[in-house]
């Protein structure tokens, strides 16, 4: 596996704060814990999270106040931002936090699995938006064409980097054939499944590691990162 998000979830309610960092941390991600929005903000200095949870009203400051801090004056913060909230949760607070830079809300006491899928979406959200997926030694830039090793360049360009890409977005997801397909080539014809195979081929033998990429059989492939 390569190394998990990490996540800093910020609330005055210790216990809160604790019973939201245990569920985050059972799903695989590492976690701090900040008590207060000044807290928070010397957390971030030290470690830029991946992305943040926090409670929206806090008695040294609110978190549209922590985001403005975050800002300093730039156009966006650069992690995603969920707003955990028990009471402010009208369109006008919404609205207002969204302009500050949070990427979702969530109301306290929202079942496990939902709050886990919405921190799963907003990380997915934030590699799209930059274009780069880290998993362990392998780093892939699309947006600069560009895929490194442990530090080594990869020559991988065209379907087979977007391949690739697919892939290590979703590790220890099976991708189907036909969803590589749709976005890689833009055809659902089956008779196009021999060119994903021989993409996965230039992959594995791009990275001199085949494992890497797992063979599914009958259904496609899955990432698996490498120690």
């Amino acid at each position: 596996m390569g190394a998990p998000a990490r996540l800093l979830v910020v609330d005055d309610e210790p216990r809160t704060a604790a019973v939201t960092a245990e569920v985050l941390r059972r799903a695989g991600y590492e976690v701090d814990v900040a008590l207060s929005g000044a807290a928070a903000l010397a957390q971030v200095r030290l470690v830029t999270p991946d992305l943040m949870l926090i409670d929206y009203e806090m008695p040294d400051m609110d978190a549209p106040e922590v985001l403005d801090q975050l800002r300093s004056g730039s156009d966006r913060v650069s992690f995603p931002v969920i707003i955990l909230t028990g009471a402010r949760l009208s369109a006008a607070d919404q609205v207002l936090g969204i302009e500050r830079g949070a990427s979702d809300y969530i109301a306290k006491g929202m079942d496990r699995q939902v709050l886990l899928a919405r921190v799963r979406g907003a990380l997915r959200d934030r590699t799209a938006a930059t274009g780069v997926v880290v998993r362990g030694r392998l780093r892939v830039d699309s947006a600069h064409l560009r895929v490194t090793i442990g530090g080594r360049d990869v020559k991988l360009e065209g379907r087979p980097l977007t391949v690739l890409q697919m892939l290590a977005e979703r590790p220890d997801e099976v991708v189907t054939r036909s969803e590589l397909l749709e976005r890689a080539w833009g055809t659902k014809y089956s008779g196009f499944e021999h060119s994903v195979e021989q993409a996965v081929h230039e992959v594995r033998r791009a990275l001199g590691e085949p494992g890497w990429i797992e063979t599914v059989r009958g259904i496609g492939y899955r990432f698996v990162t490498q120690p």
